[in-house]
């Protein structure tokens, strides 16, 4: 059985980054993907997809977990079809339901979803979760032995990257901070309070590491403090302490 209680503690922190990045990448307005129906599929791909759904899905007990199949589809973009020709993204939504009698007991976590990435001979290559901090996509691109070496590869990455994760629109303000770090998607936040006295100033991107030939060796999702600083006529309560 899911813990949900565990899943939502686990989820808050990759959920604000997520929210962070989607916000970031809206900026731009240049919308870089879509979703058609599962119909786009050929035989051994719709097989793996319900295969997966009655892996994963929780039909009974205090705890139910069940597929969306109402939302589920096939993303795509320019970006995922150029670097992932034979590669197709199906997004799974998930809706958790707590037993009325039990539902106190539980925290739950809207939104969730899996990305099953399926080859042409329906084979599943990765998952992506919307829960976690996105190192899947990371070892995927290692996987397929992608290299990222100038600004155009890695605006492309960053592109397909929003895409497979949904989150909607791609800024391309690509960071390379060493030759062994590219900083995709960065965006600095304005300052926001954390407390009576105290605010912050972030900056949201997912780290993509490569080695000295520009190959992928892996990637997350980070959010990064810049900044500290009091809020000016603020005083510190006993709760702050």
């Amino acid at each position: 059985m899911v813990n949900t209680v565990n899943v939502a503690s686990c989820s808050v922190r990759a959920l604000l980054l997520f929210a962070a990045v989607a916000y970031a990448n809206s900026q731009s307005g240049v919308p870089i993907s879509q979703r058609v129906g599962l119909e786009s599929l050929n035989a051994a791909q719709r097989e793996t997809v319900d295969s997966f759904v009655l892996e994963h899905e929780r039909p009974t007990g205090d705890l139910k977990r069940l597929a969306d199949r109402g939302g589920m589809g096939v993303r795509s973009s320019a970006a995922l079809r150029h670097l992932f020709p034979h590669s197709r993204f199906v997004v799974v939504p998930w809706i958790l339901q707590a037993d009325p009698a039990v539902k106190d007991m539980y925290s739950i976590p809207y939104g969730l979803y899996d990305v099953l990435v399926i080859n042409d001979a329906g084979q599943q290559e990765a998952t992506f979760h919307s829960s976690g901090n996105q190192e899947e996509f990371g070892l995927f691109l290692h996987n397929h032995r992608l290299k990222v070496r100038n600004e155009i590869m890695a605006c492309e990455v960053a592109k397909a990257l929003a895409a497979a994760y949904g989150s909607g629109l791609s800024t391309c303000n690509d960071v390379r901070r060493s030759s062994s770090e590219w900083l995709l998607s960065y965006k600095e936040m304005p300052f926001r309070s954390v407390s009576s006295y105290e605010e912050v100033r972030e900056a949201y991107y997912y780290r993509l590491g490569v080695d000295a030939s520009g190959f992928v060796l892996g990637g997350t999702l980070v959010g990064e403090t810049l900044e500290r600083r009091q809020i000016e006529n603020a005083e510190k309560s006993t709760s702050d302490h």
